[in-house]
């Protein structure tokens, strides 16, 4: 007689007690974006027990001479002139804790984890810090506003930098500009395919259709015109910009000692000592005497930043749309 299979198969869905669900504990990267404002600053420190405030300055230029003087006759003197800026340093932190039965149960290791989140809030708090001064020292020709349909390009990128040389404004010590560009705005500039434009200018070479065809690597969008140029997402926007319903971005081109990031002590951010993440394990104590909170993750830093103190910025920020978004 032929085999006949049983009419009633037992399957993990009529058993209740059955796990169904198997949960990864290495946790997905989270999109965290570009930091690199406090990088285009040059940095200072306020030492320690010498109050808040930092002044800084500068001398003022002496204009040339050309008149000659009388024989015989001593003439008369002139005074050199100084001018100062100052900023107040102030402090920033922010703390999580986690009970000790989280700590025990949590699939992951919760409080490293939590360590590395905490440490990237504590940056983009610097990185927005940076910005703000940056925009806070906006004034007179530092700004290049574009208007409705015109893009960042390379005609634009030359005029930025050239604004800044036509003032003596130096570049960094690798000789280079420092740029700052939103990843819209540097799809625009590379894509530029007007005559002189970067498409124009790279396909001629091979170094430069190498360049071209593998794009963008790391956060380093191009050299061109003298400027290195660095992608990231937090560039200050504009609403309603250059028209109503459209987005402006800030696109920066910064020399040397166009701003100063200042931190207390004798470290510099990010520092051991003043710029660190304080993670603790606690034991039991007078205020927790049960020991309900197992650890905790914490940041603490001094920090500000200020423009230089002559009256000549060294930086310009071009305000564009983008043709895409």
């Amino acid at each position: 007689m032929a085999y006949v299979p049983a009419s009633v198969t037992t399957g993990s869905s009529s058993l209740s007690h059955l796990a169904t669900i198997w949960y990864d504990k290495v946790a997905v990267e989270n999109l965290k974006a570009n930091l690199p404002f406090q990088a285009a600053t040059e940095r200072r420190q306020l030492p320690e027990r010498m109050g808040k405030t930092i002044q800084m300055f500068g001398y003022q230029t002496l204009p040339a001479n050309p008149a000659p003087g009388s024989e015989g006759t001593v003439g008369t003197g002139i005074t050199p002139t100084t001018v100062t800026n100052q900023t107040t340093v102030l402090q920033y932190f922010d703390y999580m804790s986690f009970s000790d039965l989280l700590i025990q149960t949590a699939i992951d290791p919760i409080v490293e984890n939590s360590a590395a989140e905490m440490g990237y809030r504590a940056a983009l708090t610097v990185n927005q810090l940076t910005a703000n001064a940056f925009e806070a020292a906006v004034a007179g020709n530092v700004n290049i506003p574009l208007v409705d349909n015109e893009f960042f390009t390379a005609a634009i990128a030359r005029q930025a930098v050239m604004s800044l040389r036509g003032q003596n404004a130096k570049p960094k010590s690798d000789g280079l500009f420092y740029g700052i560009i939103h990843p819209f705005n540097a799809y625009d500039l590379l894509n530029d395919n007007t005559a002189g434009g970067v498409i124009d200018i790279l396909k001629h070479v091979q170094s430069g259709v190498n360049e071209l065809t593998r794009g963008v690597q790391g956060y380093r969008v191009i050299e061109l015109a003298g400027v290195r140029y660095i992608e990231t997402t937090t560039v200050p926007t504009y609403a309603n910009y250059p028209s109503a319903g459209k987005t402006g971005y800030a696109t920066y081109v910064v020399g040397m000692n166009a701003l100063f990031s200042v931190s207390l002590g004798a470290t510099q951010i990010p520092g051991e000592n003043n710029f660190r993440l304080i993670v603790r394990n606690w034991e039991p104590s007078l205020a927790d005497p049960a020991g309900v909170v197992g650890a905790s993750v914490a940041y603490n830093f001094k920090y500000t930043a200020l423009a230089r103190p002559n009256s000549v910025p060294t930086f310009r920020r071009v305000q564009s749309e983008a043709s895409i978004s």
